[in-house]
């Protein structure tokens, strides 16, 4: 499939002091999306300020009146969007694309699917990607290389951008149907941001949405202006859609994607590796605890989707998206997994540089292969401390003989550290063990709320006199309750581990 030629506006031109005002505040979001930020706090507050320039850049631009979608509901369009898919290659026999309750959209099954069956195939060119005609890579040369931290899913966005507004678009019963918006962290305000205080994923929400920003703040300043394929038809609202799209439904493909006719051009690493796509049809499947079984079958030049279980006539069929944790699925994903069988927490920790003995913990933190400062996992269960944090706590809490004897000792012995059944005098291992309950103790408390409080929102959200949470605080306040969960069985796994050294 070829790309666009020429793209449309279906918006309108601002007055001069109007557009002297959106320039204005471009160049102010820029400035703030490079100022450095030393914790939480000072990233929080430059959050809050770049949310109010871009409040207002919203405001502006929303005079162009450029929609997201076609001005249907998604439902309105599945039947197109079906008819579309069959007419060109995919082959869903037993499946359609049904609303489920908690998920908007989904696949479900009309009729039974054993496990490793296939239920969904999508052919090389309903693939959705960059190629060398859509003319997005020669856009992206303008670009400063210090903005983007990954090209390939912001050239498949503004190709996304591009399509939207192409009249005669072949995706356009692709984009018809997915979602006018999202619950990735760009959709969230400062109040609903602040509600991710004390958790895991605070920090990388934030610096997902000022990443986001720079990029579009950039993309409008030097891009935009010099190539038809964007001019006028590029906003916030837009970038924050396409980005959120790609975020939440690229899929990578481990084969060159591109016509044989296709002359390779900018960096040849970006060219012949995998790149993000979007698969049509397949993308509508959610996520469930598994493993993956969608792969390429490069004979047929196909995606195949095999069922991961059986599901059976009625039920929604569900994928695995990979080992990730809910952090990620949150950041990246807009959606929590209160289930999911990978989650983790990651906290925070270092030593101090003015401490006495950090020379001689660094040292020994580097035998151990551990960073000085960094993040580190409390799993799930059973043994809720990784190893690294396990590492790190007992370098921590080691004194100047502790730490002289065990530098000393042979990579081996080292290496134990890391593990739970090291042998550790009494005194240091119960140091250690203290140490990490009452750091997660006072990691739980840093949101503000406690975990029955969490769980009571969820519980009597909608009840008599109880306001619902709406959609982003329930997501919220799930993630939060997921872990302190983790947190609060970690505690009394240190408490227990304290206690059986005795």
């Amino acid at each position: 499939m070829t790309g666009p030629a020429m793209a449309t506006t279906g918006g309108k031109k601002l007055s001069m002091s109007k557009q002297n005002e959106l320039n204005s505040l471009i160049d102010s979001l820029i400035k703030h999306s490079f100022l450095k930020t030393t914790n939480l706090n000072e990233q929080f507050k430059q959050f809050q300020d770049m949310y109010a320039v871009l409040e207002r850049i919203r405001k502006l631009e929303s005079e162009f009146k450029l929609k997201t979608n076609n001005g249907k509901p998604r439902q309105a369009n599945i039947e197109a969007f079906c008819r579309w898919a069959k007419e060109n290659g995919c082959e869903f026999d037993g499946v359609k694309i049904s609303e489920f309750s908690g998920f908007e959209l989904g696949l479900e099954a009309t009729k039974h699917f054993k496990e490793g069956e296939l239920f969904v195939t999508v052919p090389k060119k309903l693939i959705f990607s960059v190629t060398a005609d859509s003319k997005i890579p020669d856009i992206m040369k303008d670009i400063p290389v210090m903005v983007v931290q990954n090209l390939s899913n912001l050239m498949l966005a503004l190709l996304l951008i591009v399509e939207r507004f192409q009249p005669n678009s072949v995706w356009k019963p692709y984009l018809d149907v997915l979602p006018d918006r999202y619950s990735t962290v760009m959709y969230f305000s400062p109040a609903e941001m602040a509600e991710l205080k004390g958790t895991s994923a605070f920090g990388p929400a934030l610096s997902q949405c000022k990443n986001i920003a720079r990029q579009y703040g950039f993309i409008k300043k030097f891009i935009q202006g010099k190539t038809a394929l964007l001019k006028d038809n590029f906003t916030y609202d837009l970038y924050c859609w396409a980005a959120s799209t790609v975020m939440t439904r690229q899929n990578r493909i481990p084969v060159d994607l591109r016509d044989e006719s296709e002359e390779t051009s900018g960096d040849a690493s970006e060219a012949s590796g995998p790149s993000p796509v979007l698969i049509p049809l397949w993308d509508m499947a959610n996520h469930i605890n598994g493993q993956i079984t969608t792969g390429y079958d490069e004979q047929l030049q196909r995606v195949e989707g095999q069922t991961l279980k059986p599901f059976a006539k009625g039920e929604q069929i569900f994928i695995h998206y990979g080992n990730r944790n809910n952090e990620d699925f949150l950041v990246h994903n807009g959606f929590v997994f209160p289930e999911n069988s990978n989650t983790d927490v990651t906290i925070q920790l270092g030593l101090n540089p003015g401490e006495e003995f950090f020379d001689q913990r660094k040292e020994l933190l580097e035998k151990l292969n551990l960073p000085v400062a960094g993040d580190f996992t409390v799993n799930r269960g059973p043994e809720y401390i990784s190893e690294d944090l396990l590492g790190f706590a007992r370098v921590f809490n080691m004194t100047k003989d502790q730490l002289s004897h065990w530098t000393s000792q042979e990579s081996d012995l080292i290496r134990t550290l890391r593990s739970i059944e090291c042998n550790l005098d009494e005194e240091l291992n119960e140091k250690v063990w203290k140490f990490l309950s009452i750091r997660l103790q006072l990691l739980m408390r840093m949101s503000g709320t406690g975990l029955d409080q969490d769980e009571a929102l969820l519980a009597n959200q909608g009840q008599k006199g109880t306001p619902k949470l709406g959609h982003i605080k329930n997501m919220l306040v799930q993630f939060r309750v997921t872990e302190k969960r983790i947190l609060t069985d970690a505690v009394e796994f240190c408490k227990l581990q304290e206690l059986s050294k005795k």
